[in-house]
């Protein structure tokens, strides 16, 4: 079974490490954990029993066959190739660096350049992906199916899509997030019960993103079942056109992609 040590043991790297032990693709005694913060070591030994668990990159390294580097950015370039990370399969999720600067930093070659987006903490995000060309066939067979197990995953062939699907996917659910919020506050404006409110509000999030996605129609015919000419859709659909919600997430994505792009050019 693949070794794989995980360098950086926060939020990320823990919905790595439990959604490839929970498929069955990796077994805890397989997976070495680097952390520098105590009191997160600590936790991650409570949290999955068996799993190594070290404050030394060497050591979490030594061993393995593939690493996953889930530490902030910021902390990229105190890693070294001396650790050992140069001659192996190396995925970065490390939002914003560059497969360049992830050599520069660890003497990679073999290197996957990954954007997950939160909801993989629940098996139901989405993570693109690219890889350099060092990077063997076996090696992708590897990282897709372990990508595949915190939902589902893209391939692209070159860097620049991930800036695109960063600003769509990667920043996507605070923008879902912020509808969900307004959504439950105009709900209790009306009268609702905040409980209430936010119980039906998520509920017609999911629902309605399930059943575009089961039904296999264009969002704007799915809109126009809900729509009767005249009713209660059409007057509140009226006032977000007015509004212009349409042309607001049009620049929002625009905006996050080229602040992607500042933060990888920098």
């Amino acid at each position: 079974m693949t070794r794989i040590a995980v360098i950086g043991g926060g939020t990320m790297g823990a919905t790595f490490i439990r959604a490839v032990t929970d498929a069955g693709l990796v077994a805890t005694s397989s997976l070495s954990v680097c952390e520098i913060v105590d009191e997160r070591r600590k936790w991650l030994e409570r949290e999955f029993n068996g799993l190594n668990v070290t404050a030394a990159l060497s050591e979490a390294v030594d061993g393995s066959d593939a690493v996953y580097l889930s530490v902030k950015p910021q902390d990229l370039g105190s890693l070294s190739d001396g650790a050992g990370t140069d001659s192996r399969l190396l995925i970065s999720i490390l939002a914003g660096s560059t497969i360049a600067e992830v050599q520069r930093s660890t003497g990679a070659r073999r290197i996957v350049r990954a954007m997950p987006n939160t909801p993989a903490q629940i098996g139901r995000g989405f993570t693109a992906w690219t890889a350099t060309e060092r990077v063997t066939a076996d090696d992708r067979r590897l990282v897709g199916s372990l990508l595949d197990t915190m939902g589902e995953q893209l391939y692209v062939p070159d860097e620049s899509t991930i800036d695109k699907i960063t600003a769509v996917s990667g920043s996507g659910p605070a923008y879902v997030f912020l509808f969900i919020e307004a959504m439950i506050s105009a709900a209790v404006q009306v009268g609702l019960r905040p409980d209430d409110a936010r119980r039906m509000v998520l509920q017609t999030v999911i629902g309605a993103a399930e059943f575009a996605a089961q039904s296999g129609q264009h969002p704007a015919a799915l809109k126009d079942m809900v729509t009767s000419p005249g009713g209660t859709t059409a007057a509140g659909l009226r006032v977000l056109e007015q509004r212009a919600l349409r042309a607001a997430l049009i620049d929002a994505v625009a905006a996050a992609h080229q602040r992607a792009e500042e933060l990888g050019s920098s």
